[in-house]
Parts: structure tokens; sequence; C-alpha cells
């Protein structure tokens, strides 16, 4: 397990919702989606009842029928997400991180020759075992090693990669391992693990409570915010209310029991959260830039309460507390089309990778977006990129689209205005349609959309 500088939330209760672009892309099929990976979370018993021995080292399997249609499953995104905005970092690439450059690794470059000398000076270990809570070059019953990769830049790092060349490569959850047609089960051993170790009411650590946190009942004229306090044990999540009418989000309250720490007795407090926005909030994108898959953009660390001084360390990065609100956000993804310089200027091949749910069962996978009725804007935008990608020249092109949803539309090509090839069309479906174009040898190229 790896752990973000040991930052967690200290309610018991957060909230969700979706804005109206999510329902308007992904519908109520990727609301399911997207509240079964909660459940999956919510159904977690207290970390205090926990036998990690109940959860497997590899929840990962294969719908072959949603891989040979390049689909990414909504679902189990969203559970690597709800994972990493819990506190959870990637296990995998962390078993061995490059902490420090000295020209000796060039000639120890393999993990066989660390242990005397490198770690942890050079090389440090950031993933723990779930019960011992030691540095592990372990996930999930899965050994890993390393070796150094030297670029030519200076930009050195640890490629990171399992003992037994068969052996699953990020077999936790919390390692982000989305890849077309794979979707989880449930949590794994090490995902549970990070989890029991935050969440713990033996893991204390001094936190001050989040903002809009108040008194009730006899502690409604004082209450005890900065203090020791233990793991909450278990974190529910529940949908923010609703406004039928106006679709806007409603405040509500929430009260719970606060344990903290004074002169070593376990107290207690009655507290109370309004909240008034989700502390989740789902979404979907145009992210304004071209990408070759389905794709994900969530908010960052920087609103977090650092209590490291709090905690004896003043210059550390934690331990801390999650504040709210969280978005996560999907692309818009729709078709993607590429061509390099090693085809005519006339030819492209077809890339899509699209957001699908999907699971073991034989039921034909879902692809979004949903289909929909009336007036969709959809963009075409192109990529020209001259030359490589970290030197190379780049220009975006969009072209919006409004039209009546389902209309056919040509992309085209010509050097000269009158003879014109279609290189893709697309169906008008509210998505973004990405043509990477890479390398063109024409000395003058036109493109056009045209309706079919």
């Amino acid at each position: 397990m790896c752990i973000s500088n040991e930052y967690r939330w200290n309610v018991p209760v957060v909230t969700y919702g979706f804005d109206q672009s999510f329902l308007n892309y992904f519908g109520t099929n990727g609301v399911a989606a997207v509240e079964g990976a909660i459940q999956i979370l919510n159904t977690l018993p207290p970390v205090s009842q926990i036998a990690l021995s109940n959860f497997p080292f590899d929840s990962q399997q294969v719908n072959y029928t949603a891989q040979a249609q390049n689909l990414l499953d909504l679902k189990s995104t969203t559970l690597s997400l709800l994972l990493e905005q819990m506190g959870l970092a990637q296990p995998t690439p962390h078993v061995f991180v490059l902490k420090q450059w000295t020209s000796a690794l060039i000639e120890y470059s393999s993990a066989l020759y660390w242990e005397d000398w490198a770690i942890p000076d050079f090389i440090v270990q950031r993933n723990f075992d779930p019960q011992t809570f030691n540095a592990s070059p372990y996930v999930n019953d899965t050994l890993y090693t390393a070796d150094i990769v030297f670029e030519s830049n200076g930009q050195n790092y640890m490629d990171v990669f399992p003992v037994y060349p068969l052996a699953s490569s990020y077999p936790a959850v919390s390692d982000e391992n989305w890849v077309s047609g794979g979707f989880y089960t449930g949590l794994t051993y090490d995902d549970v693990g990070g989890l029991y170790y935050l969440l713990s009411t033996n893991n204390v650590n001094y936190e001050t409570l989040l903002s809009g946190v108040y008194g009730v009942g006899t502690n409604a004229n004082s209450f005890v915010n900065g203090a020791w306090r233990p793991g909450v044990d278990k974190i529910t999540f529940v949908p923010q209310p609703v406004d039928s009418p106006t679709c806007a989000f409603l405040p509500m309250t929430n009260q719970f029991t606060d344990a903290y720490i004074t002169n070593g007795i376990l107290m207690q407090q009655q507290l109370a959260r309004v909240i008034s926005q989700p502390d989740f909030l789902f979404s979907a994108k145009d992210f304004k830039e071209i990408t070759s898959s389905p794709d994900v953009s969530r908010t960052g660390t920087t609103n977090w309460i650092n209590n490291a001084a709090l905690n004896g360390n003043p210059t550390g990065a934690g331990p801390g507390v999650i504040q709210p609100p969280t978005t996560i956000a999907f692309n818009i993804a729709g078709r993607q089309f590429w061509h390099d310089g090693s085809m005519s200027d006339e030819s492209v091949y077809d890339e899509t990778f699209l957001w699908g749910t999907f699971d073991g069962s034989t039921n034909a996978p879902f692809v979004y977006p949903v289909p929909s009725t009336g007036t969709n804007q959809m963009v075409i935008r192109m990529l020209l990129q001259m030359g490589n990608f970290s030197s190379g020249i780049q220009r975006n092109f969009e072209w919006p689209l409004d039209s009546p949803a389902g209309s056919l539309y040509n992309f085209q090509t010509s050097t000269n205005l009158s003879d014109w090839v279609t290189l893709f069309a697309v169906t008008n479906n509210g998505a973004v349609c990405d043509f990477f174009n890479w390398n063109p040898s024409s000395v003058q190229r036109f493109y056009r959309i045209v309706p079919q």
C-alpha cells in the first residue's frame, strides 16, 4: 500500500452528486456505474472489523467484447479515483523511488546492489506491507524489482516490474491500471490494507476539524477543534439532496460523534456539519486538449490541510486532513483518428477508445455517450504536428458543429480546393472527435467538414 503522506478524511459521512454535463453525456447508466463504485466502498465494514485475508490479491478481469471495442470501464476508473481521493497513492510505481542522483548508480543500476548503500539515501521505498506497515517490495503478494533508466536529458527514473514475468504488473485498484476491456470486481488486499491503515482507530494524529463543523446538543456552546484524533473507522458516501424542479443541490446537515484524546483519555463530542455542495462532484468536460483515449481530471491536493507542524514535523508534507470539495471529471471522448508521416496525407487510421460500462457477464457493453435527441453540439479538433512531439510545432484547429443528434459529416482534405478526399466520417453525438495529423508531407493542404 502507498499512502499520500497520511492525509485522510476525519468525518464519517461524505456526499456526492452529478452535474448536468455528466447527466447529459453519461445519463442514468453512467450514474449507475459511478454509484456501483461507491457501493463497493460503502459495503466495506468498519476497518476495526476487517479481515484482510478476505480480499483477493487481484480483482481485475477482462471483458473481451469491450476490449475489441476499445472501451474503458467507467465504474472501475471511478473506483480507482475514489481511492486516490481517500488518501491512497499508486503502490507499484512507489516500490522504489529515485530520491537523489549519484553517478555511482550508473554502475549499480539494478536492485540487486542497492540495499547495502543506496537505500534510503538515494532510493526510497514508499510501498508498505498492509499488516506490518514496513517498507515492502511486494504489492498484493507480487514481488517487484526495478532498474534505473538513464535518459540523455538527465530525467532518470525507476522502471519497476515484477520479478516473475507473468505476474500482474499493477495488481491493486489504486494502481489505476486502466486498460481497454479491463474491469475490477472489487477492492484488493492492498487497497483495503491502505484504507485500514488510514481509518484505523489505532492511527492517532493531531487534526483540526473541517470548516462548517459545529457543536450540537451538550456541545452546542463549546467543542474541541484541534486535538489528537483516531481514524473514523468507516466512511459512508451519501447522495447530496437535489431540488427536483431546478436540479440545484440542497444543503444537508450531518450529525456525528467525534472522538478525540486528551490527557490520554478517549473523549467524545457531538458535532454537526452543514454540507452545501457535494464533497465529490462528478462531471463531464471537454478538456480542450488532444487525447488518444478516455481521460480524467480531478481536483488537486492544494486545499488539503497539512497538520505536519502540529504533529511535530514542521517541514513535513503530512499527516493532514483531506478537505472538500473534489471534482472528478471525465472527458467527453468521441472518435479518434491518426495520420503520421509514414502514410499518404490522404489516409488515416482509426484509434478510437471510448467510455463504456461492462462486467463479466455476456451482456453487451454500454457505450457512451448516451443516445440523445434534439440539437447536439460536437467538436472536431485537429492537432497539426510538425516535427517530434517534444520540440515540434503544434497548431490546434477546431470545427464546432450544432446540428440534430445523429447528423452525419465527412471530414475532407484537398490540395487545390477542387478535388476533395474524405478522411473519415463522424456522427454528431455530442462528443469531441480528435484528429492527430502528424507530419503531413504536402506543401499545402486544406481541410473542411461537409454534411453527408
